[in-house]
């Protein structure tokens, strides 16, 4: 089910779905078809193309990176966001008030005309015309600047930590995938550690990681395992534990297994 409802795989099953809608037309139906009555046809049409090149998603591993990026950047996104609408309405409505009904006739036209310029794109099909309104806009183009370079700061910083530890989230990324292909779930974790642990030590070392690894048929490489091994090993103690593997594999599982847990031994410690 997991392998079914995978990302790239939603995107062949919507691929084919959408051809599939396409070829109920006959080539006769396309030639006589008004597209402006035909909402749906023009839709698959359009449509198309782009889940087609979004089937290439599985040729770019590096693009969950950036995924990971932007969401660790959007912590900081909603107080941004609140200072951005700010920023448009307070200027907008600076803009409305100096500026002739000739030229601003209406407060939208006026948000129009600060969000291109706090965008830095100003189309110029709407400028200032009083000379208090060009005061207001070269103010708001110089707090414009400024504040645009906060957001982009944070993504920047986010993607740049992300990518110097590409390697370690590309190797869990690969490793989290197979696991869930092979048909394995986070709650098995803890039963395999017992299974492998063969010196009873709590803990799984190299060896014995390496051998659960390949019995599961997690196709890695023998030097990516050591890899995986290394940065999971994050005391440096020579061994891992099912807490370790699972905290960094599937974090949101952690709480759920080992939490319920900890909380039935203290039930059975009273």
């Amino acid at each position: 089910i997991a392998f079914c409802f995978s990302g790239c795989n939603l995107v062949d099953i919507a691929v084919g779905m959408l051809v599939l809608g396409l070829r109920c037309f006959s080539a006769s139906n396309f030639a006589q078809a008004d597209f402006k009555s035909h909402s749906v046809l023009l839709l698959l049409l359009c449509a198309v193309p782009v889940m087609r090149l979004l089937k290439l998603l599985r040729r770019f591993e590096d693009f969950h990176l950036i995924l990971k990026a932007f969401r660790q950047a959007s912590e900081a996104l909603p107080v941004l966001l609140f200072i951005l609408s700010v920023i448009v309405l307070v200027f907008a409505s600076l803009i409305y008030v100096l500026e002739p009904r000739s030229n601003i006739e209406s407060l939208p036209k006026a948000l129009w005309l600060t969000v291109v310029t706090v965008g830095t794109v100003g189309y110029g099909d709407v400028v200032p015309k009083s000379a208090g309104g060009i005061l207001v806009t070269a103010a708001l183009i110089v707090v414009s600047a400024l504040y645009m370079a906060i957001p982009v700061g944070i993504v920047g910083k986010a993607f740049s930590d992300v990518w110097d530890d590409r390697n370690k989230l590309l190797m869990i990324h690969r490793t989290r995938n197979r696991f869930l292909e092979r048909g394995y779930k986070p709650q098995d974790i803890p039963a395999m550690f017992c299974r492998f642990d063969e010196d009873s030590s709590g803990q799984l070392d190299l060896p014995e990681f390496i051998a659960m690894m390949h019995l599961m048929q997690v196709t890695l490489g023998t030097d990516r395992l050591v890899e995986l091994f290394l940065s999971l090993d994050s005391d440096g103690s020579g061994g891992i534990d099912d807490a370790e593997f699972v905290r960094t594999l599937f974090p949101s599982a952690h709480a759920q297994i080992y939490g319920s847990r900890h909380g039935t031994e203290g039930t059975t410690g009273e």
